[in-house]
């Protein structure tokens, strides 16, 4: 059902916007970065940080505004190949905290998934 789609998928854009707004200034994605134990210690990390973040939120504001099925698809796709990154991540000894992130991700991304398959 299309409306199921739209619905999570605005749920999603809506935890993607929360938990990715601290990254939008290099000032407090510094401060979020070392809160989970990753000093940003040079310019360069927190410019990628800060485009992440700023790409993250357009993107959720976008999908608020528009949750199509199209939009939603490929935010789910997005959602399996971030959840690669996370798993990477992980096995390379970054910061079990990412394992929540990971989880949310799966979360959503099942949920957006189980939603486009039954409309």
């Amino acid at each position: 059902m299309t409306r199921d789609v739209a619905r999570w998928g605005r749920a999603g854009a809506l935890y993607d916007l929360v938990a990715s707004a601290a990254f939008l200034t290099p000032w407090t994605a510094g401060a979020l970065l070392s809160l989970l134990g990753t000093p940003a210690e040079d310019a360069m990390t927190l410019l990628f940080a800060t485009l992440f973040g700023t790409v993250v939120v357009m993107w959720s504001i976008a999908r608020w505004k528009k949750p199509e099925p199209l939009l939603i698809g490929i935010d789910t796709a997005g959602r399996a190949l971030f959840s690669v990154w996370f798993v990477w991540a992980l096995w390379h000894g970054q910061t079990p905290v990412l394992a929540v992130f990971l989880a949310l991700e799966l979360f959503w991304g099942a949920a957006q998934l189980r939603a486009l398959v039954r409309r």
